[in-house]
């Protein structure tokens, strides 16, 4: 390891090289401007408030950049056009997969639901069906027309209400039902 130079320690050769220094590609603050794409004065500000260390006004390009990248960032990190449209294809994806999920939770197929209502409209038709069945022999008894129509309307609104309550009891959620064992 060589040690630290001090600026009385270097000499200028006549290929204005800086002899003794330690290896390493050594550049002046107006040439590290060009290579950052910014101004001199901007690094000439960098290099007083951060304190590169220069030697013949020159410095050790790994040194700078270390203390380049150490700097605090004031500006915001320009986004290019490529980076900046990666970035909505992402979120667009995102948004559509969400949408996607909502709606397949939400959307049944035709063919159940055709099947579905087949059967409910065949325990319908079933449960009406037999209600003359069981109603006949007990109106036939009743010379009264009110009894008959009250009686026939109960036994109706008994059977709409028992199928209108295995139904619901048949399409609660799945998490909701209790276990059967």
């Amino acid at each position: 390891m060589q040690p630290k130079l001090k600026n009385s320690d270097a000499v200028r050769t006549s290929s204005n090289q800086v002899q003794n220094q330690p290896p390493g590609e050594w550049v002046t603050p107006s040439e590290y401007a060009r290579f950052k794409g910014v101004s001199t004065a901007y690094v000439a500000k960098f290099q007083r408030e951060s304190g590169v260390p220069v030697v013949e006004g020159k410095m050790e390009l790994s040194t700078v950049e270390r203390y380049w990248s150490n700097r605090p960032n004031s500006r915001q990190k320009k986004i290019d056009f490529e980076q900046a449209r990666t970035k909505k294809m992402e979120a667009d994806a995102r948004l559509a997969e969400m949408n996607a999920d909502t709606m397949a939770s939400q959307l049944v197929e035709t063919d159940s639901v055709v099947e579905t209502w087949e059967r409910s409209f065949a325990k319908i038709k079933t449960k009406l069906t037999s209600l003359p069945n069981k109603l006949g022999p007990i109106l036939a008894l009743h010379d009264d027309p009110k009894i008959v129509t009250n009686k026939l309307k109960n036994a109706i609104n008994k059977t709409l209400n028992e199928l209108a309550t295995s139904t619901r009891r048949r399409n609660r959620p799945r998490e909701e039902q209790p276990a059967i064992r």
